[in-house]
């Protein structure tokens, strides 16, 4: 019975592997098949919206549920991108003004501007979590990313923790990143973001007892 029980975790643990090798390779690929710059948001909705289906105890054929919503997504999801490299652009050049001025603000708003700009990749992150999870509009989506940020520290920790330890990980063992960097970066934003939800509903369902 143990022995069994090994050997499903073994297989569980291999298939897993194997999964996150192929859809971080799709993602490569279709990222590229789009420029880059059109394929990198498509690319990445799918990569998400995929491995959510596995989260879920789903096996949906690979290939084709990735390329279902790359397809499926490729207008809105550059929207979305849109958006998000015109902020991230903002906080940029704000940030480098900051860096060329010198006076006794110039540091407070530094390290502001870098708190802020913390504060948007996570929101980044939740809002590409909720833009597979439930159809909304786009404002709404980073609504929602805005208020999952302020109100659930630990799993924006976890966000902030497993990309470190995935950064370093790519660094120090060569070749993994090819195989693994952003599909496990994609696991662990929605592993986090549906820890948030989690936190959400407990905090509704108290307050509603």
């Amino acid at each position: 019975m143990q022995l069994g029980s090994f050997s499903n975790a073994v297989y569980t643990f291999c298939d897993w592997v194997a999964r996150l090798a192929y859809i971080n390779l799709l993602w490569i690929l279709f990222t590229l098949s789009g420029l880059v710059f059109f394929g990198f948001f498509p690319a990445t909705i799918a990569m998400l919206a995929t491995l959510r289906q596995f989260i879920r105890k789903n096996h949906p054929p690979v290939f084709q549920t990735f390329w279902h919503y790359y397809k499926k997504e490729f207008i809105n999801s550059n929207k979305l991108g849109l958006i998000i490299v015109a902020i991230g652009f903002i906080l940029f050049v704000n940030i480098r003004f900051i860096q060329s001025t010198s006076n006794n603000m110039s540091s407070f708003l530094f390290y502001s501007s870098i708190f802020m700009s913390c504060i948007y990749f996570l929101i980044i992150c939740y809002t590409m979590a909720s833009y597979v999870e439930v159809d909304q509009a786009l404002g709404v989506h980073i609504k929602n990313a805005l208020l999952l940020t302020i109100s659930n520290p630990i799993p924006s920790l976890f966000i902030i923790f497993g990309f470190a330890a995935v950064y370093f990980a790519v660094t120090y063992l060569s070749g993994i990143g090819f195989f693994f960097s952003v599909s496990i970066l994609g696991l662990v934003v929605l592993s986090s973001a549906n820890l948030a939800y989690k936190k959400v509903l407990s905090k509704q369902e108290k307050l509603s007892a």
